[in-house]
């Protein structure tokens, strides 16, 4: 199907201007309809945009048709429009817009501009995502599995909640879901990627909807035969498919799985990217013809094989695959490479610290016994594989990471993991990388949306000044006259929740954590007066920041107090604080849905909060 992509781009610049009550002439198109050009290597790929108004009169050129969309939404930035965060009240409108005359030719830094659907989120989350994503210059969509379902099923089932009954849905909703999905993508322009997890799974009629364990009766036999043989037996691992490997040595195998990724880009002629990727577990197979071959280069085998299957038939889908941290083919190439992107997914680094700015450090392999599924701890180790990888391959590079995912619910004030995600993106392209896939919650603006958008502004523009763009996020979000307040707030929450400390990743003293956790409590019990009085902001974006950042103060206080008690060696009282920090949250589900994920803040501080080795060795400093 084809979509009227800068036609959506006009409806929405009339939108805004109606709600601005701004009346312009302002014309749209591609840069030849103007006959202005920014050079950019491949026009449909790579973004740019001309804006030239004055007087309300004038035009917006892109390099292909969503550039023009990105383009509209800047032009709207420049006269007081702020995209605080997706959801209900999100945009922070000017009182009076000042529509001054606009002069901006840009090309985006980075190519590849991707949010990844992650965590639990309802329907609404992901329509929300869509569209603030858009304004904010991501450039792309990427729904894992087939369709999704286990992200819908966390937020429908309330997997963890202390309040909400489950109201399952079925796997023809989520399908459904994402049929809609699809539609608003491709109606913005925005690439579409699809699939990734599950294809072991899926060519052989096994449940894939996600990291499920399964009866036993849904799992035939014939799939347990082509299994990995693990210590001489070959099992589906714990029930568990989606974390099974295969034996990819098969012909039958081999055949099967790069079928299915070929009559998958037939069927969905949409799809602008495919993730190919193997099993989740570590228990690769054993038998006599796998163990010819590197467990790299049976993956990259199958790798070509698509690739060149696709180009066969004259199919345009990039396919990206991961394989860094499993070590550099030896044997196996991929003859395509302009039809495929490496997926860099640096999945055990923590985010206590940076990418390096380059390769200035020892380049030396290193290696992992992949039998107990060891991977590298570091983002050193990961750029060691990296480097050896771009000597055999010259294609693109992609960081697929998890800044959001995981760990910065560990940060309190939101800046700290902020902080390393625009220096890791500004850093990605001394290092060969051309683009980032966030693989993030969706619901993340909570206290802030300050990395979601630190994150879209870098990519963007890889110059962006983190301090220029932090200060006028919390104006728009909480208004101009606390800004000052808040700046200090966050940066001491920041401060005093180190993630790579709660998480035992750097060393520490423990009374010095217990001074920070006291100091936590005592500025958020003296800021909840500040916090009090912006309750009843009239605007309705701001009103809603003060509320959620009352409930994150209740909720990061019984955290802090759970932390000390922690470390004074009172872990009954200390868990009792956190379950009441986590319950708090559930019961509150309704207020702060759309910028916290509720069943995510139960897991990460029920699995992430360690503080049990103050005296581990340094780790290297990234």
């Amino acid at each position: 199907m084809n979509y009227d992509v800068i036609g959506f781009a006009r409806e929405e610049l009339e939108k805004y201007l109606k709600i601005l009550n701004v009346n312009a002439q302002i014309e749209l198109g591609l840069f030849e309809k103007f006959g202005e050009y920014i050079e950019v290597e491949d026009s449909s790929k790579d973004d740019a945009y001309i804006i030239s108004i004055k007087d309300k009169n004038g035009f917006i050129a892109g390099s292909n048709q969503r550039s023009v969309i990105f383009g509209v939404y800047r032009l709207l930035e420049e006269w007081g429009i702020t995209w605080v965060r997706p959801g209900p009240n999100g945009t922070k409108y000017p009182e009076k817009c000042e529509a001054v005359d606009v002069e901006i030719r840009e090309a985006a830094s980075n190519r590849n501009r991707i949010m990844c659907i992650e965590g639990a989120v309802s329907f609404e989350n992901v329509l929300d995502m869509i569209e603030w994503m858009t304004k904010v210059g991501f450039n792309g969509y990427y729904i894992q599995f087939t369709n999704g379902y286990v992200f819908f099923d966390r937020w429908y089932s309330h997997m963890k909640s202390t309040v909400k009954q489950p109201e399952p849905i079925s796997q023809e909703q989520a399908t459904e879901y994402v049929e809609i999905m699809t539609r608003e993508i491709k109606k913005r322009g925005l690439l579409l990627h699809r699939m990734g997890h599950g294809w072991h799974c899926r060519a052989f009629g096994v449940p894939d909807a996600g990291w499920y364990q399964y009866d036993d009766k849904d799992i035939p036999k014939e799939y347990v035969e082509i299994c990995a043989m693990v210590d001489g037996v070959r099992k589906c691992w714990n029930n568990r498919p989606l974390q099974t490997q295969l034996c990819y040595s098969n012909p039958y195998v081999i055949e099967k799985m790069t079928d299915e990724v070929l009559n998958y880009a037939l069927e969905h002629p949409e799809t602008d990217a495919i993730y190919f990727w193997l099993g989740d577990g570590g228990q690769f197979c054993e038998c006599e013809e796998c163990s010819k071959l590197s467990k790299t280069d049976n993956y990259i085998n199958m790798v070509d094989v698509i690739t060149r299957k696709l180009k066969e038939h004259n199919v345009k889908s990039q396919v990206i695959f991961s394989g860094v941290a499993r070590g550099v083919p030896e044997k196996k190439w991929i003859e395509n490479t302009e039809n495929c992107m490496l997926m860099f997914a640096p999945i055990n680094r923590t985010m206590a610290y940076t990418f390096p700015e380059n390769y200035d450090y020892d380049t030396t392999m290193p290696k992992y016994d992949l039998k107990k599924n060891e991977r590298p701890k570091t983002s050193a180790e990961y750029f060691s594989f990296l480097y050896h990888w771009k000597k055999v391959y010259k294609g693109e590079v992609i960081d697929f990471d998890y800044h959001l995912m995981w760990d910065f619910m560990l940060d309190a004030g939101g800046e700290d993991i902020a902080r390393v995600a625009h220096t890791d993106i500004k850093n990605c392209d001394n290092l060969g990388v051309n683009g980032y896939i966030s693989c993030q919650l969706q619901r993340n603006a909570f206290p802030s949306s300050i990395a979601m958008t630190a994150i879209a502004k870098t990519m963007w523009n890889s110059n962006t000044d983190f301090q220029d763009m932090r200060r006028k996020l919390y104006v728009a979000t909480f208004g101009e006259d606390a800004v000052d307040a808040l700046c200090e707030y966050f940066g001491t929450l920041s401060n005093c929740f180190k993630m790579g400390v709660i998480r035992d990743q750097v060393p520490y003293n423990s009374q010095e954590v217990m001074d920070s956790m006291q100091l936590a409590i005592k500025v958020m019990d003296e800021f909840g007066k500040v916090i009090d009085a912006h309750l009843d902001m009239k605007d309705p974006c701001q009103k809603d920041s003060w509320m959620y950042l009352k409930h994150h103060r209740v909720m990061y206080s019984l955290i802090a107090e759970s932390i000390y008690e922690r470390l004074c060696g009172n872990y009954e009282k200390a868990n009792e604080l956190k379950d009441q920090a986590i319950h708090y949250g559930f019961v509150h589900e309704d207020e702060v849905q759309p910028v916290l994920d509720t069943m995510f803040f139960s897991r990460m501080m029920n699995e992430r909060i360690n503080l049990a080795n103050p005296d581990m060795d340094p780790p290297p400093l990234f």
